[in-house]
């Protein structure tokens, strides 16, 4: 790593480590409902508040939709008689599940659904239907009643959408109301029969979150809220539905506690910046190898001019004879140990070449190949039908 680099990267650490240190903890609101949270409406506070209202009764956490859990009853477990509690901001459960959780409950078994909107099928099957006032921007206290009890709980609602109640109908039996901005009570808390079990509808969740119940000048309102369902076993369905066998990884512990988490943070941008400040490969510069080049023709040159300086015109001529044949040989594939009429006729069919050309050029290779010369001028003709035989094949 260069000097450069590691001042770039020592900069960008420095600057990550401010960042992460000095960042303002902004408070989550968004309305997850969860009961492992500690956001302010999760319900953690609510779910450990269980087995002090309903002690040595157990408690099972439903990991799976409701016909899930169902389907793999046994008999006898079947036929206990357990309590149902929800707690969500969109009671989210499928058909099929609420079609067994109807044959739970008309069992003699009771619900508590805490939300604030059912799904339309739950609606039409218990015969009651849901209205909402409007959106409010800006934070307004409240009262949630109880009916028939002295008990209230006051409360300012942090989520800005508008407030559900239940319509009054024949099916419904009121429990609990508030007061909307025109001094209507409107019904919030509601119990809906069903053969010989009961559910019981609270549609404000928000009441049962971190923040309220901790905020909760009068916590009396809750349990008596809670006290509507018998001293059984309790079933309590979450709202996310995360398998707690996949949620133990090596990076759980250190991903919910922030000071780890950042730590895990940073390491990762070290290492990153490590690896983009390296990624050119460490080695010695290779120096560029020209190709060897073809020295025939610089050869055949050289050679040339020692015979021209040494006037040696019979080498000269000896070697273009050698050059010829080995031509005839490598291109038309034919002996040239026998240059006879055989030969000649061979030769003048595979060049295309007119045999008295063929001829006349094989008869001055025979006579020079045995001759000596002393002049250029031989060697200048040998040369001329040399070319001449080239070009035209």
């Amino acid at each position: 790593m260069t000097k450069r680099n590691i001042i770039i990267a020592s900069v960008v650490l420095i600057l990550s480590i401010l960042l992460f240190s000095n960042r303002t903890k902004k408070v989550d609101w968004s309305p997850t409902y969860n009961e492992e949270k500690t956001k302010p409406l999760d319900t953690k506070v609510f779910f450990d508040q269980l087995p002090n209202w309903f002690k040595g009764n157990e408690i099972t956490t439903l990991y799976t939709t409701f016909y899930e859990y169902e389907s793999e009853l046994t008999d006898k477990e079947y036929y206990e008689n357990k309590n149902y509690i929800s707690v969500s901001g969109n009671y989210s459960i499928d058909q099929p599940s609420f079609e067994a959780l109807l044959e739970y409950i008309k069992q003699g078994n009771q619900a508590l659904i805490v939300a604030h909107n059912f799904p339309k099928f739950m609606k039409d099957t218990l015969g009651f239907d849901l209205d909402y006032n409007r959106v409010k921007l800006r934070e307004v206290k409240k009262g949630a009643y109880l009916e028939h009890l002295d008990d209230s709980l006051y409360f300012t609602l942090k989520q800005p959408y508008g407030e559900a109640f239940v319509k009054d109908s024949t099916n419904v039996k009121r429990l609990g109301y508030s007061y909307n901005e025109f001094c209507e009570s409107q019904s919030n808390f509601v119990g809906i029969p069903y053969y010989d079990g009961i559910f019981y509808l609270h549609t404000v969740p928000e009441l049962f979150s971190n923040y309220q119940i901790l905020e909760a000048e009068n916590s009396i309102y809750i349990d008596n809220i809670v006290s509507f369902l018998p001293q059984l076993p309790i079933l309590f369905d979450k709202n996310i539905k995360i398998d707690p066998e996949l949620n133990k990884g090596p990076l759980t512990f250190i991903l919910s506690t922030p000071p780890l988490k950042w730590s895990y943070y940073l390491v990762l941008i070290t290492m990153g910046l490590f690896m983009i400040f390296n990624a050119k490969r460490r080695q010695r510069i290779i120096p560029i190898i020209e190709p060897l080049k073809n020295t025939t023709t610089e050869f055949v040159q050289t050679v040339s001019t020692l015979h021209l300086e040494s006037e040696d015109y019979n080498g000269i001529i000896q070697k273009n004879i050698i050059y010829f044949l080995e031509h005839i040989r490598t291109k038309y594939h034919l002996p040239t140990d026998k240059l006879n009429s055989d030969f000649i006729t061979k030769l003048s069919k595979k060049s295309g070449k007119p045999l008295e050309e063929v001829e006349q050029l094989i008869t001055m290779v025979i006579k020079m190949k045995v001759h000596k010369f002393g002049t250029p001028k031989p060697l200048k003709k040998l040369n001329t039908e040399l070319e001449k035989f080239y070009k035209k094949s």
